[in-house]
């Protein structure tokens, strides 16, 4: 194979499309794939780009002591086998998921590649790693039948979880986020109201609230739209970033209970029944559902990286998902 294209963080405010080396033959159990599309994650992601992320930057997949710059990095790629090794899972002309970097190629060994059909669009499929935080975030909060759900925060993270609390039974869905553009996303995956937060006015009557904002200072406000004895989960990664927050007289006296979900592990109350992979099952199946496709911006060159992060720190709000197209000489269209 040629040397092929890397996306590459340098320091803060700095990434760079670098060529590498052409990618090795895969051994035994391993295949190799080329691009179809990857997905940017813009909340973790933004906080690599601009150095607010904590030291190791990602525990789940960075060694001890590992440096954060210069680095690889990304978790939603989607991709078609080109070579497989011997007793490999997959087949050239399969289509897989990947946790793995923005790049043109990647050499996966056993266990690390779910496969994905056909009928899934690559650019909807790059929606599988968020799609996963949702669905555990969900589990984590315990939306119920009947319940009423603020979420905090239309990335997303924020919009998918509005579409699976309505579909987990969820009575009502309120969504308060800044941008016009997501919370007329947030409408069409089934939220009943979408408001700035500037007009937002919390109740106090919500059993369960979903913070995603991404800015810990916007945890008062979510303390301020729990019912007593509600749950608040923090779906949200902070890096290094901290505020005060506020846990007198309403969170004291209402009983509320604070949570953190995070996707690398299942909740304990799952995990006796379910494992990752029936986890991935069941987010294969949702993505089968085009309505997915409202969080889909234009698909963009890989090469135009530098000037896409520089414009999504600026403006954050202005896009929703992000995907890289890989060009024609590497892979077809990210739309099929």
């Amino acid at each position: 194979m040629p040397p092929c294209r890397e996306l590459w963080f340098v320091r803060p405010g700095v990434v760079e499309v670098r060529l590498g080396a052409p990618p090795r033959e895969p051994g035994a159990g391993e295949i190799a794939a080329r691009a179809l599309a990857s997905g940017i994650s813009q909340g973790t992601e933004l906080l690599l780009y601009r150095g607010e992320g904590p030291t190791p930057f990602d525990p789940s997949l960075d060694a001890p002591g590992a440096p954060t710059y210069p680095r690889r990095y990304g978790y939603a790629w989607v991709g078609e086998v080109v070579a497989r090794g011997e007793g490999a899972a997959f087949a050239p002309g399969d289509r897989v998921f990947a946790l793995a970097p923005h790049g043109d190629v990647h050499v996966l060994g056993p266990g690390s590649a779910r496969g994905l059909p056909r009928s899934i669009p690559a650019a909807r499929a790059v929606l599988a790693a968020n799609l996963e935080t949702a669905v555990t975030c969900v589990w984590d909060a315990g939306v119920g039948l009947g319940d009423v759900v603020v979420v905090l925060g239309g990335g997303v993270v924020g919009l998918l979880v509005v579409a699976l609390a309505r579909r987990a039974g969820a009575a009502e869905v309120r969504l308060v986020e800044p941008s016009e553009r997501r919370r007329q996303a947030g409408l069409a995956l089934g939220a009943a109201a979408a408001a700035r937060p500037e007009d937002d006015r919390p109740r106090g009557d919500a059993d369960v609230v979903i913070a995603a904002t991404g800015d810990p200072a916007e945890l008062d406000r979510a303390i301020a739209h729990a019912a007593r004895e509600a749950t608040v989960t923090v779906a949200s990664f902070y890096g290094a970033r901290t505020s005060p927050v506020a846990l007198g007289a309403e969170f004291h006296r209402r009983r509320l209970r604070l949570r953190a979900s995070q996707v690398s592990t299942l909740p304990p109350e799952r995990a006796p029944r379910w494992d990752p992979a029936r986890r991935f099952a069941l987010v294969r199946a949702l993505l089968e559902d085009a309505a997915l496709d409202v969080l889909l911006d234009p698909p963009v060159s890989l090469d135009a990286a530098s000037e896409l992060y520089a414009a999504l720190a600026a403006e954050p709000g202005a896009r929703l998902q992000t995907v890289f197209q890989y060009g024609s000489r590497h892979t077809a269209n990210a739309n099929t």
